[in-house]
């Protein structure tokens, strides 16, 4: 399924993704339909698991945009994956949400904070970048590095939406 919903992005030339999803294990499949995605111009932002111990997949894939949580602070929320494969951080702990069936609730994990930088990469779209490469550019441009925070809690850091060009 995860497969198949990559493949609607890339047939409907969708620019951005968010998977708000992930797993322990990759597969050939999975590692050929994100290459796909990137070589047709889909840019996939990726929550990067809630383990506390190494980035899943799809997100440890290179081609992604790997996001960690932190909490209202800008501290690592203590669930986030962390490594070398984390490209950035965003809120991620006590994040409004919309409930099923109405009303909100508040939620915690990587699969909070990849939507903030899905919207994110959508604003650099808006502006000009094409493709995962131009995307990720904008990104890295925008990005501060939150100190004292480890480089494997936050890649590149936390994006300020206001420095995208």
């Amino acid at each position: 399924d995860v497969i198949a919903g990559i493949e609607w992005a890339v047939r409907r030339k969708i620019p951005i993704a968010n998977m708000s999803l992930g797993s322990d294990e990759g597969s050939t499949a999975l590692k050929r339909a994100v290459a796909a995605a990137a070589q047709a111009g889909v840019t996939l932002v990726v929550s990067a698991g809630n383990s506390g111990g190494a980035v899943g997949y799809p997100a440890r894939y290179p081609e992604t945009i790997a996001v960690g949580a932190s909490d209202k602070n800008d501290a690592a929320a203590p669930f986030t994956s962390r490594g070398p494969d984390i490209d950035f951080i965003a809120p991620g702990v006590k994040i409004k949400s919309v409930k099923l069936g109405g009303g909100w609730l508040e939620l915690s994990g990587t699969s909070m904070a990849a939507p903030h930088v899905a919207g994110l990469a959508a604003l650099a779209v808006a502006r000009g970048a094409r493709g995962p490469r131009e995307v990720r550019a904008a990104l890295n441009t925008a990005s501060l590095l939150i100190a004292p925070l480890e480089v494997k809690f936050q890649g590149a850091g936390m994006i300020d939406a206001a420095k995208i060009r």
